[in-house]
């Protein structure tokens, strides 16, 4: 069974993927789906698990089945996901 780290790894990569595909930003992403901004910047960083609502509402703006998003997971799974990167996003003052 895949660590709890590595799941959110492979959601955050597939998520990140589908929405650049999708030519989304994630605020246009979380006003779509009625996630907030921060729960979407999160989950594409992976750092909190998805809730079933989430998913299910994020497949329904990338054009998904919830089935389809979820075997993309698996896929990145079994590829191996890579710890997302952290951006440095804006400086604080």
């Amino acid at each position: 069974m895949e660590t709890k780290e590595t799941l959110n790894w492979a959601m955050a990569a597939v998520i990140r993927q589908a929405r650049q595909k999708a030519a989304l930003t994630q605020v246009e992403l979380a006003d779509f789906s009625g996630l907030s901004r921060p729960y979407v910047s999160s989950l594409e960083r992976g750092n909190i698990n998805a809730s079933l609502y989430a998913l299910m509402n994020i497949a329904e703006v990338l054009k998904l089945a919830p089935s389809e998003l979820l075997a993309q997971v698996e896929k990145e799974l079994i590829k191996g996901p890579i710890k997302p990167r952290k951006d440095t996003g804006r400086p604080r003052k």
